[in-house]
């Protein structure tokens, strides 16, 4: 069974959230005038969202992780 891991839902979102904490490390929301706390409670509101609908890991998709 292959499977295309770029294709992986799961993965984009790993990526996105890596993302996130890099620019956050490197000052990037500051430098833009976002708080941190902001950025923290919309990427958690956003990930809920995802989970909630089954977006991020869906179990009985055979073409998932």
């Amino acid at each position: 069974m292959t499977q295309n891991r770029w294709r992986s839902k799961v993965l984009w979102m790993a990526i996105i959230a890596q993302v996130i904490t890099l620019l956050s490390a490197f000052g990037f929301w500051q430098a833009v005038g976002v708080t941190e706390d902001w950025v923290n409670k919309i990427v958690i509101m956003v990930m809920q969202l995802l989970t909630n609908f089954g977006v991020v890991n869906n179990p009985t998709d055979p073409n998932s992780i």
